[in-house]
């Protein structure tokens, strides 16, 4: 399988959201547990920034999962992304502001992939060459 990167940098932020919801941690939890600073890890799912391996890493351990289950949840998004299905329903017990804030975004991460698959892709095989 080819990957592409904006889909892969929306899979791996899914999977960093949905596992710290499941484990019901805030985001300074997640930061005291692993180590990392609050504000990267709300980077990271936002969307602004991808965790190194070291970052993956440590979350892995906060989340209680093995660096295998995470890059399997992120290979279960991948194809639901890349097919434009929505990977998960907002739930209905948040606030109404929250959910249009999540609608929203979802919304303009849906444009920006659009626009991005419309351009040429770079040459060469790795990103960044």
């Amino acid at each position: 399988m080819e990957y592409k990167d904006h889909i892969l940098s929306e899979a791996i932020r899914l999977v960093f959201l949905e596992s710290r919801r499941q484990r019901g941690l805030t985001q300074n939890g997640l930061s005291l547990r692993s180590n990392i600073t609050r504000q990267f890890i709300s980077q990271v799912e936002v969307g602004k920034r991808l965790p190194s391996i070291n970052t993956i890493c440590a979350l892995a351990n906060a989340y209680n999962k093995s660096l295998s289950q995470l890059f399997y949840e992120v290979d279960r998004f991948y194809p639901l992304i890349e097919k434009k299905r929505r990977p998960f329903k907002i739930p209905a017990n948040i606030a109404a502001e929250t959910r249009q804030k999540l609608i929203e975004y979802i919304n303009n991460a849906q444009k920006q992939q659009d626009s991005a698959s419309t351009k040429p892709p770079p040459s060469g095989n790795c990103p960044g060459q």
